[in-house]
Order: C-alpha cells, then structure tokens, then sequence
C-alpha cells in the first residue's frame, strides 16, 4: 500500500491491465469501417496541407 501512496503523491497515474482482453488482438474489429476508409484513402487520397 506504501508504493501505491508513493506514486499517488509522484502524480503518475497507476493502470492494471485486463490480460482478458488479449482474445481481441487477433480479431478483425470494425473491419467494415476499415474497408470504408482505406477505399476513400484510395479515391480521394490525403489531403494537402500548405506549411508554411
């Protein structure tokens, strides 16, 4: 509990990872939405930006 208040007070913030959610790394999420970007990617390509 000590390391805990001490890295409270070092302003670091404390994440547990949820190793349940590894079954999702290999599944295709939102492939649908993926598809529909890489073909506008295609079409229309990126946009062109002006730096000056």
């Amino acid at each position: 509990m000590k390391k805990i208040q001490e890295l409270s007070d070092k302003k670091i913030p404390i994440v547990k990872i949820d190793n349940s959610l590894e079954k999702y790394k290999t599944i295709p999420i939102f492939q649908n939405k993926v598809e529909q970007a890489n073909e506008v990617l295609r079409t229309v390509g990126l946009p062109k930006l002006d730096i000056k």
